[in-house]
């Protein structure tokens, strides 16, 4: 399982569409905050599963959000909490959210609170995407570690074809 098709495949589906519509901007706008954030966000996805004080309650939130179903990406993010999205990006990010949030705003020169909001959007996404991966991966597996699952999930996520794929579909 590729992190990377599963990230290709969420844009694909319509979820700068749907972020665009949330936020009232344009989608390549969208697409230009996703191409600064998202890389982050899994970047501090990879921080939280190997973190000794995080790793139990990211494995934890990882299992609670992989029981949404984000297959209708559209459906899903045009119903997503972004009370708990904020949180979710605060847990990922840390101290460091405002300063992923002014690199996007250079970057796309939107005002902070709507890239705020897109990361709020785009955190429950990936925490479901990710724990419905991690959950099928961990069946198929004999040793039943998810810890195992998640970090090898996240490991391969290659940050640079991130980007590249966000900057694909932009187009």
């Amino acid at each position: 399982m590729d992190m990377g098709k599963v990230i290709e495949a969420a844009v694909k589906a319509g979820a700068l569409e749907q972020v665009s519509q949330m936020t009232g901007i344009s989608q390549s706008d969208a697409g230009k905050v996703v191409n600064v954030v998202l890389p982050l966000l899994i970047k501090g996805m990879q921080g939280q599963a190997k973190g000794k004080d995080t790793q139990e309650g990211f494995f934890q939130a990882l299992n609670d959000h992989g029981k949404n179903d984000p297959k209708d990406v559209k459906k899903f993010i045009k119903n997503v909490d972004t009370e708990d999205g904020a949180k979710i990006v605060n847990h990922l990010l840390g101290k460091s959210t405002e300063e992923v949030a002014a690199k996007a705003k250079k970057s796309s020169g939107l005002d902070t609170k709507t890239i705020l909001k897109i990361m709020a959007i785009l955190a429950p996404l990936l925490m479901s995407q990710m724990g419905k991966e991690a959950k099928k991966e961990t069946a198929k597996s004999s040793s039943n570690d998810m810890s195992g699952v998640v970090g090898s999930l996240l490991e391969n996520v290659d940050v640079g074809d991130v980007i590249k794929i966000a900057n694909i579909l932009m187009k």
